[in-house]
């Protein structure tokens, strides 16, 4: 009887991370660089008296740890290495939306004296530009507002900033009791409260804005909330030629932290590091299956 084919392991095709006491799923990656799982172990030497050898030798530790390229953001990985879940918002196909004004410096922006509420403007909602906009009361009575970044102003009709301060309006935009006032090509506006206007110099606010778009999520990182879990991994290799399928299952991991790189004209990639540990339901650590196919 002839040698059979020799196994091997050809690629990488996803990681998939769930929750290792339901096997629910967290989340997929496919755009995977590379998985390296490290089982290098330790041996410890019995030596002594004049031998130059050891006398004996027993098998100490046995490292587990998984190391992984990966070359998009999943969603799963800030809830398993960064503590906090990601939420992940619904699709926003006609108007986007802005988030709430919020009082940042002071305190009379967002009042009844001052700003009521931020709105996406009907009728101009293609112009809506994804960012993090800031409020500064200009007067008791007027404002500007200023973009953190021009990332999205090819959006709608093409804006630039004012000046080198950052301000997206060429002049102040007046607040006015009940009233809504358009910051210009922008498709949002501000209305203002129900009392007498009279913020206060120099007080600001902010407010985010999504276009419309097709589902988002958003995370703080850092937070006091934060709360880091178990998370299983089933690393599946790419399907060879003779089609052998080859998976790997870490039964429960831990890992923390994720580095985020942003590169010139270059899609991101982050190397992560995770321990694998046993798992006594399971009564293992790692499994491995290599399926030959019968073709």
């Amino acid at each position: 009887m002839p040698l059979s084919a020799p196994n091997s392991i050809f690629g990488i095709h996803s990681i998939t991370a769930y929750n290792p006491d339901t096997l629910e799923t967290y989340g997929i990656a496919k755009v995977v660089g590379q998985v390296s799982i490290n089982l290098a172990g330790e041996t410890t030497p019995l030596n002594g008296g004049s031998s130059p050898y050891a006398w004996r030798v027993e098998r100490g530790l046995i490292s587990t740890e998984i190391s992984i390229t990966l070359r998009e953001k999943p969603v799963w990985e800030f809830e398993a290495l960064m503590g906090k879940a990601a939420t992940e918002n619904a699709a926003e196909p006609s108007a986007g939306v802005a988030t709430p004004l919020t009082n940042a410096g002071g305190t009379s922006v967002v009042a009844s004296t001052g700003i009521a509420t931020v709105g996406i403007k009907a009728g101009s909602e293609t112009d809506v530009k994804t960012g993090l906009y800031v409020v500064v009361a200009a007067s008791a009575t007027t404002v500007n507002v200023y973009a953190m970044s021009d990332v999205d102003f090819a959006q709608g009709t093409d804006k630039v900033f004012e000046d080198d301060s950052l301000k997206i309006n060429a002049s102040p935009l007046t607040i006015a009791t009940g009233a809504a006032v358009t910051i210009p090509d922008f498709g949002v506006e501000l209305t203002g409260g129900a009392g007498t206007i009279a913020m206060t110099t120099g007080d600001t606010a902010f407010f985010e804005v999504r276009a419309i778009n097709t589902g988002s999520h958003d995370v703080v990182i850092g937070s006091t909330t934060e709360s880091y879990v178990d998370f299983g991994l089933f690393m599946a290799a790419q399907k060879s030629g003779s089609k052998n399928i080859t998976y790997i299952d870490a039964y429960r991991c831990t890992g923390a932290g994720s580095p985020i790189n942003l590169v010139e004209q270059a899609f991101s990639e982050s190397e992560i590091s995770v321990m694998a540990f046993r798992d006594a339901k399971r009564n293992g650590v790692i499994a491995y299956r290599s399926i030959d196919a019968a073709n």
